[in-house]
């Protein structure tokens, strides 16, 4: 994700982006469009919201479970008295009647989803940072447990506050973007990227390197042979004073990096904390 990160924010044509952003945005309104006229229909009756909501949080659900949920939903109307049959009757033909219109509304919402996703990929390829913050947003509002979405809206926030030149509004934007990290971390324990980006957003911009440590020693044990995760991880337990476990992850850069000038650089920072701990040879 690092690389994918790195090739997303790249250069390209201007005048494509342009044009791709511009027809992504057009696609947007239309799909929005195309969800409204459908919602003025559902919004009809009562039931269609209930409907709506069940077929939102349960797609598996389907003939008398739905039925037997919207029995359920009827608890406020019907307190301390069971269902009618004749009202049972009516939620079975409201079923029928709207299942359909459901189904396609929840997929035309879907689609926005991707379309929102598609559009702030856009806008990072052309640094527009709080745009795509922005309609990143939005693609939450649609899908609010995708850790991809809080991990890329956190990578914009933090961008946004270099953009910043009060002390308060960039720490504001670094506080959000933490934020975004942790809730992406929380739906996903093991995501390596944002255990990462999150670190260095402790250590270099923050000032916090105590709340990176965890964070690293997670990251490795979920991609245990990652080089700039351990050398991050290493210049953490230098500045804790912790010399001796950063002088093993330089060791195990050493032998696990296939890149001489990592290797190079590992064998320095060993020789320096060596000089610290034994005293210059």
């Amino acid at each position: 994700m690092r690389g994918s990160f790195t090739s997303i924010t790249g250069d390209i044509i201007r005048g494509d982006r342009i044009r791709r952003v511009c027809f992504l945005r057009y696609r947007v309104r239309t799909v929005i469009v195309y969800f409204m006229k459908r919602m003025r229909s559902l919004l009809l009756a009562l039931l269609v919201i209930q409907i709506c909501i069940l077929a939102s949080c349960a797609r598996i659900d389907r003939g008398e479970d739905t039925l037997d949920q919207l029995i359920e939903m009827e608890g406020d109307i019907y307190r301390d008295q069971e269902v009618s049959a004749q009202r049972i009757e009516e939620i079975e033909e409201a079923i029928r009647r709207y299942r359909k219109e459901v189904e396609r509304t929840i997929d035309a919402t879907g689609q926005m989803g991707i379309y929102y996703k598609m559009l702030a990929i856009e806008y990072m390829r052309g640094d527009m940072y709080g745009a795509a913050y922005d309609t990143l947003k939005q693609a939450i509002d649609i899908h609010p447990e995708n850790p991809i979405l809080f991990y890329y809206s956190a990578v914009c926030a933090a961008r946004m506050s270099k953009a910043r030149v009060q002390v308060v509004d960039r720490e504001r934007w670094l506080e959000r973007s933490v934020t975004l990290y942790r809730r992406a971390i929380d739906l996903d324990p093991g995501y390596a990227d944002a255990l990462y980006a999150l670190s260095v957003l402790y250590v270099f911009e923050l000032e916090r390197p105590e709340e990176a440590e965890v964070l690293l020693e997670t990251m490795l044990i979920v991609e245990s042979k990652e080089i700039e995760g351990r050398f991050l991880l290493a210049g953490v337990y230098y500045r804790l004073g912790k010399l001796e476990q950063a002088l093993e992850l330089y060791e195990e850069i050493e032998s696990l990096s296939k890149v001489e000038q990592k290797r190079q650089e590992a064998r320095d920072n060993k020789k320096r904390i060596e000089d610290e701990l034994y005293g210059a040879l």
